[in-house]
């Protein structure tokens, strides 16, 4: 299916090419080739002969072509990606290379349960590449080639699957397309989210895995906000805090292409944030080098010089914090997109084990930042290397608070499988689907000294792709989504034992809202619709689901944002008129202390100024996130 986020730093510089880059590797891995193990891998024979395609989406054609007289031809739509799959018998532990020749924007090849690549842009013909070992189970894998909703056509030639030959070509026993699963067993039906009970003076809880930081989050459900400092920045906040609460927290993002100024980031961005009363979180977005590739984490973590450096810079960060805020919280959230693509990608050659996945852990003990003997010795494996950066934040910042971030996609993403397969069943496919990414990332020992678990959802406002048809669209969420989301989410931290914290949450709302604007953000005391065509004013629902809101809809539209499959008490319909309630008390009860909003890319909607973009005096959203927040903040929801 799909997924999403990009850093911050160079988000203003990669717009264009980090929106589909984060979205779309749900689902799907790579593979490789040696004696072409492919039928038809030329498509020689003039049909799509071997592959199993999306519907509608793929045809054979006589030009262009790389070499003979035909290729495939992709052409994605706003709901499909153009995929076309095959699936080969293979030998375990054996390795593999996959390889193809393609044409046009946004091009993957992958296996699933392997390795993937992708192109950008390809303006002539370009060789896609990359090489896997299976696992000691794998029998069979399936390649695919796919393109990314909306973005053009693409085209594909002379595919290889080279490496031993297994047995006889297996028969797919599901659909092979990323946008459909196999349809999961429904067992008992999933407990639907309770309404909280209030407490009038709820107390600050101890939350941790083994050790964690106790009460450093208010007794409230508290909000925060992508923060970067400085002076346009710093004027709108101090503009912002004469009407009312700021943010709870402000994060902003430390890149693996900066890590010599993590230290200074870190302490700036710390001073600023206490400085506006904001608690700190600093993102660790290092691993990947802040290149946001599927595979750059799984190669840099079994790279000693790599995670020297990283382990370095960690130490530097974690020190800068303490000295900056020395015995105040400051937090972390940890490696976003890691595990997804680790769980996407490799996981199942390693059995779904990350105590089996190869890391370069010992970096930590010979750089100096951790000590034989007198610090814990961690395995040189996943496990190990997620329990070294923990229990290395804390050693330097010991009232740190930790979380790891964990995707909807690192299996595939289900938030919409209430609309195929009915509100129970579609629920308890979600639970599934959870579980499966629970059970991974508890092998991970993500909760080792840990404090909470952080969960986005996609990081780019949906209002960008302009769909008229929200309800064909896989990104376009509505009341029913969001409420699969929250169900998504109380299944994974109640397994691992952390509260959650909802993190980079796009700022955009949903249209024609009733809520009147104060004067001083807009003289006519409305707020101006979010077109979904001028840049960084998109429109998005989760303010508007978590916030509550009324807004007036039409067409497709108000289908969409009207339908109630789960018959959730707080979406009113009147005319053209829709109610959401206010989701934060369910958010709540189900376990979230903390809703983290901001742009995940350059494109995204800016709730907030950032100081870099072309938002950076004031936001792109007419100051609708900011005013919402600060009534909510004015009287928030308590805590269980």
């Amino acid at each position: 299916m799909h997924h999403r986020r990009r850093n911050r730093a160079l988000a203003a510089l990669t717009a264009v090419a980090l929106v589909p880059l984060g979205l779309g590797l749900l689902g799907r891995s790579a593979s490789a080739a040696a004696t072409n193990l492919l039928t038809n891998a030329g498509f020689e024979t003039g049909t799509l002969s071997g592959w199993t395609c999306d519907t509608g989406t793929a045809s054979v054609v006589g030009s262009p072509v790389h070499s003979g007289t035909h290729a495939l031809s992709g052409v994605p739509t706003s709901s499909a990606d153009a995929q076309c799959t095959q699936t080969v018998a293979v030998l375990p532990n054996s390795t593999y290379t996959l390889s193809a020749y393609v044409e046009g924007p946004y091009v993957y090849l992958g296996a699933n349960g392997s390795s993937s690549t992708w192109t950008p842009s390809a303006t002539s013909w370009q060789q896609l590449s990359t090489t896997f070992t299976t696992g000691a189970a794998t029998t069979s894998i399936t390649v695919y080639l796919h393109g990314w909703y909306g973005q053009g056509g693409y085209t594909a030639d002379d595919v290889v699957l080279t490496g031993p030959g297994g047995g006889a070509t297996p028969t797919p026993s599901a659909s092979a397309s990323a946008s459909a699963s196999a349809s999961p067993t429904p067992s008992a039906s999933p407990t639907a989210s309770s309404s909280p009970t209030s407490s009038p003076t709820p107390t600050p809880t101890a939350t941790g895995g083994t050790g964690g930081t106790a009460a450093w989050h208010p007794n409230y459900l508290s909000i925060g906000s992508v923060y970067t400092p400085g002076s346009t920045v710093d004027a709108f906040f101090t503009t912002l805090k004469s009407h009312g609460k700021l943010p709870d927290y402000g994060y902003e993002y430390l890149i693996g292409g900066d890590f010599a100024n993590w230290a200074t980031t870190t302490t700036t961005m710390v001073t600023h944030s206490e400085q506006f009363g904001m608690t700190p979180v600093l993102v660790d977005y290092g691993m990947n080098g802040n290149i946001d590739g599927t595979s750059v984490d799984y190669t840099n973590m079994q790279n000693a010089s790599w995670l020297t450096t990283y382990f370095q810079a960690l130490k530097s960060a974690a020190q800068a914090a303490q000295a900056a805020a020395p015995g105040k919280p400051v937090g972390w959230v940890i490696e976003p997109d890691m595990l997804g693509y680790l769980q996407q990608n490799y996981a199942a050659q390693y059995n779904n084990d990350a105590a089996q996945f190869p890391a370069a852990t010992n970096a930590a003990y010979s750089s100096g930042v951790l000590s034989s003997g007198s610090d814990p010795a961690f395995g040189n494996n996943l496990k190990g290397l997620v329990q070294a950066i923990n229990y290395a934040v804390k050693k330097y910042d010991p009232t740190a608070f930790v979380g790891w971030q964990v995707n909807t996609w690192g299996v595939r993403d289900a938030l919409k499988d209430t609309d195929t397969l009915g509100w129970t069943a579609g629920q308890q496919s979600v639970v599934n689907t959870a579980t499966q990414v629970a059970d991974f990332v508890k092998t991970a020992a993500i909760n080792y000294d840990a404090d909470f678990t952080a969960f986005d959802q996609w990081g780019q406002d949906f209002g960008i792709l302009n769909d008229p048809n929200p309800a064909g669209d896989i990104r376009y969420l509505n009341d029913a989504h969001w409420t699969n989301y929250l169900l998504y989410v109380k299944t994974i931290r109640q397994s691992l034992g952390l509260p959650a914290v909802l993190w980079q949450l796009p700022t955009g709302h949903l249209n024609s809202t009733l809520t009147a604007s104060p004067t001083y953000w807009n003289a006519s005391g409305k707020f101006p619709a979010l077109d979904d065509v001028s840049a960084n004013r998109d429109e998005d629902s989760a303010a508007t689901f978590f916030y509550g809101d009324s807004f007036t809809s039409s067409g497709n539209n108000l289908a969409f944002y009207s339908s109630n499959p789960g018959a959730d008490p707080k979406v009113t319909v009147s005319g053209s008129t829709v109610t959401w309630g206010s989701h934060l008390p369910e958010a709540a009860a189900d376990g979230v202390v903390a809703i983290l909003f901001g742009a995940g890319t350059g494109s995204g909607t800016y709730g907030v100024p950032e100081m870099v973009g072309s938002y950076q005096s004031a936001p792109s959203d007419y100051d609708y996130w900011v005013t919402r927040t600060q009534s909510y903040l004015a009287a928030p929801t308590p805590l269980p």
